[in-house]
């Protein structure tokens, strides 16, 4: 099976006062570019038999996602298919006549069809002019004072890899898998280190301020984006079903897709995450940054706008919302959730330069999903809809639109 991948979109048409994005990044896909393989879902119930049924009647040639063990990685030629067990989902390449087949079987309720997409990592911004810098949202959300550190608990960080010979994960047990086919866990870019050290960095970092939340939480990496943090629908969704199938009880998501305003979400998508979250994962995943409050508000991301998917904003230090932070403006699905801190926040980068302070929905995110982590060693029974709904009845709430906060700053148990 060969791989094909390009850069991920710069979609952004313009950028708050103050922000810059990352250099090196370019955009080879339009908005809303597919891949021209298909994602499957198979009904409820279905999913036992569904091999078989597909390799029967499609002559689609199938391979289980667990039969691949540590050297997943490559993307299914024309007739072939990936089947992940744990979401009831398939990734396919389908022929004229077997996506003819798909179909037809659609509108019977047999299966859902639905293109792959090309996603992106939620970009990373340099700080804001005038910003405090350093690991305020630590304090900010209560983590500081909290006797909680995510002990017991598997949080799975589904990014461009992590830097795990860096200082402060060196001496950390990290379960790692790539799904990108060619590559290696180890990240290149960058974004996943920064993301897995906001989630679950350690108590004391050499020579920085605490910045990680779930400090002692169990960390599980899966690089689902390339070196330039570009990928695509099946990938991220055979790194949810790995970590279905590890049994994390939080994975956090720093990456999407652009919206339309009145868009609505993937229904194939929102069913393979509502499976996720049945099966006790509760998966997180950034809003996007490609507002310029308070002129442009746009919509919630791609895969966040999902229900079954909790969305996170971004706040600035003052508790104020980011000027770049997407707002619930698409109903029945796309709605902010919560907001985490996403300005000038403090994390790990990639050796030599070891830690850095960026902005973006991209560190809101992760920060929410390592408070998740610390709820769940909390509430050791908490799992899944519950620990969702915890999280959001332990936010703060704050004085600006729902559309733009949801229930409000997400807070740790203390």
């Amino acid at each position: 099976m060969a791989k094909m991948m390009g850069r991920r979109p710069e979609i952004q048409r313009t950028r708050p006062a103050g922000s810059a994005p990352v250099a090196g990044r370019r955009s080879d896909h339009p908005r809303g570019a597919h891949t021209g393989r298909q994602l499957v879902l198979l009904s409820e119930g279905a999913a036992p038999g569904a091999v078989g049924m597909l390799r029967r009647a499609s002559g689609i040639r199938l391979a289980l996602a667990s039969d691949f063990g540590t050297s997943y990685g490559n993307r299914p030629s024309r007739g072939e298919g990936i089947f992940f067990e744990a979401l009831g989902a398939a990734l396919v390449h389908a022929d004229p006549e077997q996506a003819r087949w798909l179909a037809r079987q659609a509108p019977a309720g047999a299966l859902r069809v639905e293109p792959e997409r090309y996603v992106r990592g939620a970009e990373l911004r340099q700080p804001f002019t005038g910003t405090p810098l350093g690991a305020w949202s630590l304090a900010a959300t209560g983590v500081i004072s909290s006797r909680y550190s995510g002990s017991g608990v598997r949080v799975a960080v589904l990014d461009t890899g992590i830097d795990s010979g860096h200082p402060d994960f060196r001496a950390r047990s990290i379960v790692s898998q790539s799904f990108v086919a060619g590559l290696s866990a180890d990240d290149r870019d960058g974004h996943g280190t920064f993301c897995a050290g906001i989630a679950c960095g350690p108590r004391e970092p050499e020579g920085t301020p605490r910045y990680g939340v779930a400090c002692g939480a169990e960390l599980y990496v899966a690089k689902v984006l390339d070196d330039s943090a570009s990928g695509t629908d099946g990938d991220v969704i055979a790194g949810i079903d790995w970590a279905v199938r590890n049994e994390c009880a939080v994975v956090s998501l720093s990456l999407g897709a652009p919206v339309l305003p009145g868009d609505a979400y993937p229904q194939l998508y929102e069913q393979a995450a509502a499976r996720a979250l049945r099966a006790g994962t509760l998966l997180l995943a950034p809003a996007g940054n490609t507002s310029q409050r308070p002129d442009t508000i746009e919509p919630v991301q791609h895969p966040a706008n999902c229900p079954s998917i909790v969305a996170i904003g971004a706040v600035e230090p003052a508790l104020g919302v980011a000027p770049f932070s997407n707002g619930g403006l698409n109903a029945g699905g796309g709605e902010v959730d919560l907001v985490a801190p996403g300005i000038a926040v403090l994390s790990s980068a990639p050796r030599p330069t070891l830690h850095r302070i960026a902005s973006g929905t991209s560190t809101a995110a992760p920060c929410a999903a390592g408070i998740a982590a610390l709820l769940a060693e909390a509430c050791p029974g908490a799992r899944g809809a519950a620990l969702r709904a915890l999280l959001l009845a332990c936010c703060a709430a704050l004085p600006a639109p729902g559309r733009d906060v949801g229930a409000g700053l997400a807070r740790a148990p203390q």
